[in-house]
């Protein structure tokens, strides 16, 4: 069985991107151990995290957060049983500001914080998911292809 969990809380003063970093290189390790994946979103001094795993891995590491000094304000939005991963292959994937997609941000009204009254727990969890999906790398060919809609018959 796989249980899920989805939480906000605050960065604690002093927490920056290079702090965010440690959390994730250490997070692999412990996380691919425990069996637990995932995904974390850093933003403008919030976290965002989705965490999965078996009932008794995300019940430890809910434990750890709640202690953990870079957090404050834990606010668990869900704890439910999952019937599948939505995060398969990924022991916690961040993302940041700098490599969010704004349209993203825009789609779902993104306000610091995210305040319970847009960011349900479902909302929240979709707006992870989206986040975290794999990013797909640039196509062979950087050069852009003709378009023939645009020709102006002066080639």
């Amino acid at each position: 069985m796989l249980e899920r969990i989805v939480y906000v809380s605050r960065a604690a003063p002093g927490t920056g991107l290079d702090t965010v970093f440690g959390i994730i290189r250490a997070a692999h390790l412990r996380n691919s151990q425990a069996g637990i994946s995932g995904g974390l979103i850093f933003l403008d001094g919030w976290f965002v995290q989705v965490l999965e795993g078996s009932p008794e891995a995300v019940t430890r590491l809910h434990a750890r957060l709640l202690r953990d000094p870079r957090h404050a304000g834990l606010d668990l939005r869900a704890r439910e049983r999952a019937l599948c991963r939505l995060f398969r292959g990924q022991a916690m994937a961040l993302r940041t500001r700098a490599c969010l997609d704004l349209a993203l941000l825009d789609a779902f009204g993104y306000t610091p914080g995210f305040p319970v009254a847009r960011f349900p727990a479902d909302v929240l969890l979709e707006f992870v998911v989206r986040a975290c999906r794999p990013v797909r790398g640039p196509a062979r060919s950087a050069r852009p292809r003709a378009d023939p809609a645009n020709r102006t018959g002066s080639d």
